[in-house]
């Protein structure tokens, strides 16, 4: 009879320290807005407004080409009467040829915006998952999940981590500054 009671005192036993281990592996969830992320940082503010300057920058260099596109046009439908033959063949040519380099100069500007968009986000991205990792050793997250990730419908706003993050994101890139 002894060794049943003891039997059974190690079996309630096990299942205490069982019952306390699980309870010391509590999950942390956390979720992160992005979009609410890049509307309230500052950092991420002050990164876009260098892209839209070089943005505004490139655009100038095209108004400029397209000026100098449409100014030779009216050149040309202006002096069409005066000039002769060959005169206005070769306005022409160098209207299209203009032209040309308008079309090669937007697509290499098109794609410097992109580039350089692509290249902005990727780089804010690896920063915040740096933040975001840190934070979650730190504060012990178990999964931390974007906002618009998939198969992700709803979840309280008392997981909501994005204002930590955006704080901790901007205090990271102000002492980088």
């Amino acid at each position: 009879m002894k060794l049943y009671r003891f039997i059974l005192l190690g079996i309630l036993l096990i299942f205490c320290f069982q019952n306390q281990a699980i309870a010391e592996d509590r999950i942390r969830i956390g979720v992160l807005d992005m979009e609410r992320l890049q509307r309230t940082s500052s950092s991420f503010q002050k990164i876009r407004e260098k892209l839209k300057k070089r943005f505004d920058m490139l655009k100038k260099k095209l108004q400029a080409e397209e000026e100098g596109i449409l100014k030779l046009e009216e050149e040309l439908r202006k002096q069409s009467m005066m000039l002769s033959l060959d005169a206005k063949e070769d306005k022409q040519k160098e209207l299209e040829k203009k032209r040309r380099h308008y079309k090669y100069i937007y697509g290499e500007v098109t794609q410097e915006m992109k580039d350089s968009e692509i290249e902005a986000t990727r780089k804010v991205v690896r920063e915040i998952e740096k933040v975001v990792e840190t934070m979650a050793k730190r504060d012990g997250y178990t999964l931390i999940l974007e906002q618009g990730a998939v198969g992700l419908i709803y979840y309280n706003d008392a997981i909501d981590i994005t204002d930590q993050v955006t704080k901790a994101y901007d205090q990271m890139k102000q002492k980088e500054d």
